[in-house]
């Protein structure tokens, strides 16, 4: 007989018609996240991230030949997506897996050629796309403005931090609190997480840095079709549950109703053993 707890993740679908990006009532399509143009494996399962951080194994995963969609938004906003800004992530993941993958001795960092508002418009946008939820919180009213019109700058008050993630795993969560500083409770921020192979983004609404991980704020103003050089440091490399790992004494999450959307996906030769 089978476990009655046991249950297949349920595929992340919006209740309503509401685009998560132009708010419009519309038929809505599935969104990749992270998008099509970047090197993660396709072929996953697909956990929750809070029952993984909880150590709840009572959810069977859900496998996924076409990794991790949302259907949460419209097939308008999804195509400006992938036609105006996803290309410029796909271009920049495939050069830092370059790097990550050599067998040559690499300096702890270096510049690469990129156009980082483009960048920066992909993650902003599948990040709205991450959620099931329609809501209005402050951080996805900021953005989605500049996701519609390009002409429009990243608001300032929204950072956008980066670092190398060398690990075949998804990891997103939306919308949680924890400490500004690790280890100081008396002031929580505002975060927003999307990891994969090979970079991670951790995304706030006014916290300009973040446990010294660099960031591509300098880069707000510039216009989708600007190049620029980004730095990239190699070394040190961050934990593979960092920063939403709580285990010791120094964090804490604060989660709402979004976190049951969040994800943890590993590719289907890496399956989680219970």
């Amino acid at each position: 007989m089978k476990n009655s707890k046991q249950s297949i993740v349920e595929k992340f679908k919006k209740k309503d018609r509401i685009c998560n990006i132009c708010q419009l009532e519309k038929e809505l399509s599935e969104d990749h996240v992270p998008p099509k143009a970047c090197p993660p494996a396709k072929n996953i399962f697909i956990y929750k991230l809070l029952s993984e951080m909880t150590g709840d194994r009572s959810f069977r995963p859900r496998i996924s030949q076409n990794g991790v969609t949302y259907k949460t938004i419209c097939s308008d906003c999804n195509n400006k997506l992938g036609n105006r800004y996803d290309w410029a992530l796909g271009e920049l993941s495939q050069k830092i897996e370059g790097f990550v993958e050599s067998s040559l001795t690499l300096p702890n960092y270096f510049e690469v050629e990129c156009y980082p508002n483009a960048i920066m418009h992909s993650v902003l946008g599948h990040l709205l796309a991450a959620k099931t939820q329609t809501d209005e919180v402050v951080i996805d009213t900021l953005i989605r403005p500049c996701i519609l019109d390009n002409s429009l700058p990243i608001p300032n008050d929204v950072h956008i931090f980066y670092w190398v993630y060398p690990y075949e795993k998804i990891s997103i969560l939306r919308d949680f609190g924890m400490p500004a500083v690790r280890g100081n409770f008396q002031v929580p921020g505002f975060f927003n997480m999307i990891k994969f192979y090979p970079i991670a983004f951790l995304i706030t609404h006014q916290l300009s840095s973040y446990e010294g991980l660099l960031s591509l704020h300098k880069f707000n103003q510039l216009c989708p079709s600007d190049k620029a050089n980004v730095q990239i440091d190699l070394h040190p490399i961050k934990p593979s549950t960092f920063p939403e790992d709580c285990t010791g004494v120094d964090n804490f999450l604060m989660l709402g109703r979004t976190a049951n959307d969040s994800v943890y996906a590993v590719s289907k030769s890496k399956k989680i053993k219970k």
